[in-house]
């Protein structure tokens, strides 16, 4: 009996020894989370008809198209609108010369152009200085109209014309 006790009592010693022994120590864990600036861009394109005999031989053709972006907040967006797939002979990114095609081996065109203003008289081009200026990066959509014309007084054969223009947001 007395070998049983004295095995309990060197557990209990040991139990209590490991307890004096013990220590502790601390860190502080730093946690951080980076939100970058980010943005998102869609397009919505124009689609009309064009009447060169009747209607728009004296009238342009005025229609609207729309960009969208939704930004983080805090970024400075830029949204610019390339020069189009079809542009002309002396297009630049300042001064797009933008034309829609019938497309095929033998294409024929329409010119048009696209301005930030409901007056048409701003060109939005492919440069920082041609793009329309307040942008509000809120974290939420903010839709921009895009204000088409096809000049009056353009001939053309009776076919679909189109074109392809790159919308680039910088941020």
């Amino acid at each position: 009996m007395q070998h049983g006790i004295l095995i309990i009592t060197l557990i209990i010693g040991m139990a209590a020894a490991g307890s004096v022994l013990a220590a502790t120590a601390t860190a502080t864990m730093t946690n951080t989370v980076t939100i970058g600036n980010d943005c998102t861009i869609i397009t919505t394109g124009f689609t009309t008809t064009y009447d060169p005999i009747v209607v728009n031989a004296t009238a342009n053709q005025d229609i609207t198209a729309s960009v969208s972006t939704t930004c983080t907040p805090g970024a400075l967006p830029v949204i610019t609108l390339g020069q189009g797939a079809n542009a002309n002979t002396g297009s630049t990114d300042t001064v797009p010369l933008r034309r829609l095609s019938t497309g095929g081996a033998t294409p024929t065109f329409l010119n048009y152009a696209l301005f930030s203003d409901s007056g048409r008289t701003t060109t939005w081009g492919n440069t920082a200085a041609t793009a329309p200026a307040s942008i509000t990066a809120s974290g939420s959509a903010t839709p921009l109209t895009v204000y088409a014309r096809v000049p009056a007084g353009q001939s053309g054969i009776a076919a679909t014309f189109t074109d392809t223009v790159v919308a680039t947001v910088t941020f």
